[in-house]
């Protein structure tokens, strides 16, 4: 079940998301490849508890240093932190700032990649992706990202 909660929410956002986010990007680490802006599942780098590996984490890859990228995922991070009751994450992670549960934002600071410059990265917790019905949540999120360009 925690895992539906995930697809749903990245089915949503490929369907009626930005254009970009159907695109793919080229990815820096290790070596250049194509990957797409949306990924649930884990990379080989991931291990223990992380929420990927549980099925309970989204990243959307785009570039807080590219100006395009950067504005879409500002407007969609504005779209989560709106629909935080409703669809119960737990964690929002991007451009060195993260907000927890409670919409509460501080800094995130570390590596590059701790602080999230390259993806937006959505969470729930293992309670709330067991509970959460992204039926609850889905219309609303699909016209939120329809004013998404």
């Amino acid at each position: 079940m925690a895992a539906r909660v995930v697809e749903e929410t990245k089915n949503t956002i490929y369907h009626f998301g930005p254009d970009l986010i159907r695109s793919t990007y080229l990815e820096k680490y290790p070596k250049p490849r194509q990957l797409g802006r949306l990924q649930a599942t884990a990379g080989p780098h991931k291990s223990g508890g992380d929420p990927h590996i549980a099925g309970r984490a989204l990243d959307i890859i785009l570039d807080a240093t590219v100006e395009e990228e950067r504005a879409i995922a500002d407007q969609l991070v504005d779209v989560f932190l709106s629909m935080r009751e409703r669809m119960r994450w737990g964690g929002l992670i991007y451009n060195g700032e993260e907000w927890n549960s409670a919409g509460i934002k501080f800094p995130r600071t570390g590596s590059v990649i701790n602080r999230h410059l390259s993806h937006i990265h959505i969470e729930w917790g293992a309670r709330s992706a067991e509970q959460v019905d992204p039926d609850d949540f889905k219309p609303l999120l699909i016209c939120m990202l329809m004013q998404v360009r």
